[in-house]
């Protein structure tokens, strides 16, 4: 009997001698284990993992004791063999790996496991290097308004154009509603579990270039086999645990670059987001780390590529595209007899192109869909012509745009006098701002607040707070049919009622669609019409509440690259009380990337006011 527990006891004194060994040597406050155990600060004091669950620690306080954790790890890296994949050594692959290179391990005092699953999924990996890839927001999916971002696993073994075959390394929320308010209050709250997943790069790109048309922009990042190693071990020890995913700080962004400090310590990367972050500051945060981003590159998604096939065509030959892919290649296709045979071809490609992309993305198709189809393609081939590849303009990226945060300065008067504001938004953007690197004819703000102070009263107050603040403007396409809408709530002021100051506040939701058309006269210029339903509560109102629809219309046109003209007209009758009827005009002057002015002319019945602001994106 005393034999059988002599190996036990010898294990027990050598994870006694190891785990004395890190602590003089500091390691449970070593930047790596910090990384590896996704450790911050607390504001009480102390560690805190941002772990919440799952397999990922041993210790029972392992979640707030680094070294804990730490001693809990090295005595659990000597169990019995026969765990296998759950041995501890093969579960937490990049803990071991580190503290095996800090301590030198003795192989004879301390075995070292196959760990079988773990190396099989490493080969079917087969990872050289890591791509960051960011998709552009996407406003119709409530957790992708401000984009995406994962990492693309490039393979040592790749050929050009294989890249689709790579996998990639995901971190998502798991919604358990459907319910679109549910869905905001859990997503700000953190009440959704996120978890990071391996899922094979042509899947995310079917996902977003072909079934929700969003551009995809890769960044290839300069991490040796090392480092690469690293990562791969750690993100295998993150399949087992899950942290809170919330929208604004702990979600796909910070949790990437996590990822990446856990695979170089010295790149700190999170440390620069202590508050909130946004997809768009994962690609910023890598391009400010001299000589971690090797290359870019821009992957359009499907109708890109549609539109710049499509822009090849004739007004003759887009009508006769658009007629094949809406009735099928079945009938119609005879039109085609006595144009050249590449003026052919670029009519089925776009004809085809049009086709699928009316029927959709799905695995299961109708008969007629694949008879049409199976036309135009047997049709396209007859020509015996090789592609035609389209040119697809390249747009500018994210990082050419200005950055999110904004901090205005403004002084102005109105029927209340003269008066100076002050306002600040962390993000993002909106309609009178320069496009460049965001998604056009779009605006996405998230608590703008707005503080005036009125000279003529000698007081301050809130002018404005925007919770969010959301208007998508889709120009009328013949291919490409969206409906253009908005929505925002947050505090307003009741100026209808020729009010204004502490006294006048109240809550707003609003809301509406429409109709949007584009021109091309004095550059570009975008004409809108929304119907919309508003409704407030506040002790401003009579009855504390108001309700009502009305209209609004209005032009957005950009004379110039660095100018920008918005004029927005909008009247709204309420079910008990005065309508409101506003004209504002907005003028926007790009002075550089990140610093703009502005002229707002606003008019309102039964008052008016003209300020100018300054605008910083820091």
């Amino acid at each position: 009997m005393a034999g059988a527990l002599l190996p036990a006891a010898r294990a027990q004194d050598y994870a006694d001698e190891l785990a004395a060994r890190a602590l003089s040597l500091g390691l449970a406050e070593d930047a790596q284990w910090l990384a590896l155990g996704h450790y911050e600060r607390h504001l009480l004091g102390g560690r805190v993992s941002h772990a919440a669950g799952g397999k990922f620690f041993l210790a029972p306080d392992g979640s707030r004791d680094p070294a804990a954790e730490l001693a809990a790890d090295l005595r659990g890296f000597f169990a019995p063999a026969d765990l296998g994949k759950d041995h501890p050594q093969c579960r937490f692959p990049a803990r071991y790996a580190w503290l095996k290179g800090r301590l030198a391990f003795d192989p004879a005092r301390l075995p070292e496991q196959p760990c079988t699953t773990f190396h099989n999924w490493l080969k079917t990996l087969d990872a050289s290097g890591a791509t960051l890839v960011f998709a552009d927001a996407y406003l119709n999916n409530p957790g992708s308004m401000y984009g995406h971002t994962f990492l693309r696993l490039r393979r040592g073994t790749e050929k050009p154009g294989e890249a689709l075959l790579d996998y990639t390394i995901n971190f998502a929320g798991n919604p358990d509603t459907d319910n679109g308010f549910l869905y905001a209050v859990k997503g700000v709250l953190g009440a959704f579990p996120g978890q990071y997943s391996a899922l094979p790069y042509y899947l995310k790109t079917q996902e977003y270039t072909n079934l929700e048309s969003r551009d995809l922009w890769e960044y290839d990042l300069a991490l040796d086999q090392r480092q690469t190693d690293r990562l791969l071990q750690h993100a295998w020890e993150l399949g087992s645990a899950y942290f809170p995913y919330y929208f604004f700080d702990e979600n796909c962004s910070y949790q990437l670059l996590t990822l990446l400090d856990a695979a170089e310590p010295s790149l700190r990367l999170a440390r620069d987001f202590p508050a909130w972050v946004i997809p768009g500051d994962t690609v910023r945060a890598v391009l400010r780390r001299p000589g971690l981003v090797s290359a870019a590159r821009y992957r359009p998604s499907f109708v890109t590529q549609m539109l710049a096939k499509r822009a090849r065509l004739s007004s003759g030959e887009l009508r006769l595209a658009t007629g094949l892919g809406r009735e099928g290649g079945a009938g119609g296709l005879g039109a085609l007899e006595g144009l050249p045979k590449e003026r052919q071809a670029l009519i089925l490609d776009s004809a085809d192109d049009y086709l699928r992309y009316r029927v959709g993305f799905t695995s299961e198709q109708s008969t007629w869909t694949l008879r049409s189809e199976r036309a135009l393609l047997i049709a396209r081939g007859r020509l015996g012509l090789g592609p035609l590849p389209a040119e697809v303009p390249r747009p500018r990226p994210l990082e050419d745009g200005h950055n999110p945060p904004r901090l205005d300065l403004g002084y102005g008067s109105g029927g209340h006098g003269p008066f100076e504001e002050l306002g600040w938004r962390p993000a993002l953007q909106d309609l009178p701002a320069s496009d460049v690197g965001y998604p056009r004819d779009s605006q996405l703000e998230f608590f703008d607040a707005r503080l005036r102070f009125g000279d003529r009263d000698r007081r301050a107050y809130v002018e404005k707070l925007d919770l969010i603040n959301v208007m998508s403007l889709s120009p009328l396409d013949p291919w490409v049919v969206k409906p253009s809408w908005k929505v925002s709530t947050g505090v307003d002021q009741a100026r209808e009622l020729g009010c204004e100051g502490p006294s006048c506040m109240y809550y707003d939701l609003d809301g509406g669609g429409g109709l949007a058309a584009q021109t091309r006269l004095l550059g570009r210029e975008v004409y809108y019409l929304l119907g919309e339903a508003d409704a407030g509560a506040g002790p401003v109102f009579r009855q504390g509440w108001k309700a009502g629809a009305g209209v609004t219309a209005g032009l957005l046109l950009q004379p110039a690259s660095f100018w920008r003209v918005m004029t927005e007209g909008t009247y709204i009758g309420y079910v008990d009380g005065p309508a409101r009827e506003r004209l504002r005009l907005t003028s926007s002057l790009r002075l550089s990337r990140d610093a703009e002015l502005r002229v707002v002319l606003d008019r309102w019945v039964p008052d008016r006011e003209a300020g100018a602001y300054f605008n910083l994106y820091y």
